[in-house]
């Protein structure tokens, strides 16, 4: 089925006789999230409806227009993370490492289908599914970008330097975040934290006031992960798969 749709080519896809070349799909995999999420963070904190500053990422997932550029821009980021996965794998799947490479590609099947998920389930109506998909996203796209690093064929320093100092710096920033907000919630079970997302954010916002910027670390970090991947693809021969 999928094949109807799309073709493989040597260098991209080709969806209804249009060729999408692997270039643009890897760097939309980082370019798009990048500018989809400050983007709706600044029309959710210029249009009034911010609770405080800072916020989480996903209050900006906010009924308004906010809400459309944050849905939608992160679904179509999730689609184009599962074909940017699918395109390593399929490009490199010949070399040295195809076991690594092909549970890269699980990894980034899970990230992309989780973010997609997350980009409909909002904080505010589905909080429990929200949480769980921006765990799974968060946690198992640092596993994605470790599997990158020792996965991928080829010896682009930089790219690499970056990616080692952006995983260290998603870790550190994740295991923050999550102990300040696990520390603040722990005493909140009374105070309907699955009924009232914002009373409980007011309730909390002194760790928020940590656990955003580490959140906002996070997703740097991560993005940075995706782009130094963009190098290693630029720096490598585009006949590799062939």
């Amino acid at each position: 089925m999928l094949g109807l749709v799309m073709k493989n080519v040597g260098n991209g896809v080709v969806f209804g006789g249009k060729h999408v070349p692997d270039e643009l799909i890897v760097r939309m995999s980082w370019l798009l999230p990048a500018t989809i999420v400050p983007l709706s963070m600044v029309i959710h904190l210029l249009s009034g409806n911010s609770r405080d500053f800072p916020f989480f990422i996903s209050e900006a997932d906010f009924p308004g227009i906010e809400r459309w550029v944050f849905t939608t821009g992160l679904a179509i980021s999730g689609l184009i993370q599962i074909l940017f996965a699918y395109r390593v794998w399929y490009r490199y799947k010949g070399t040295e490492s195809p076991r690594l490479l092909f549970v890269f590609l699980l990894c980034g099947i899970f990230v992309g289908s989780n973010l997609f998920v997350m980009a409909f389930a909002n904080m505010y109506d589905h909080l429990k599914l929200h949480v769980a998909t921006a765990s799974i996203v968060f946690q198992l796209g640092i596993v994605w970008a470790m599997l990158s690093h020792f996965a991928l064929p080829g010896n682009n320093k930089p790219g690499k330097k970056l990616r080692i100092c952006a995983i260290l710096v998603s870790i550190i920033s994740y295991v923050v975040m999550s102990q300040a907000v696990v520390r603040a919630v722990a005493g909140l079970e009374d105070y309907g934290l699955e009924d009232d997302t914002i009373f409980t954010l007011d309730r909390i916002q002194y760790a928020v006031d940590v656990a955003a910027y580490a959140e906002y670390a996070l997703f740097v970090a991560l993005i940075m992960c995706l782009y130094s991947i963009e190098q290693d693809l630029l720096a490598q021969p585009k006949s590799i798969e062939e």
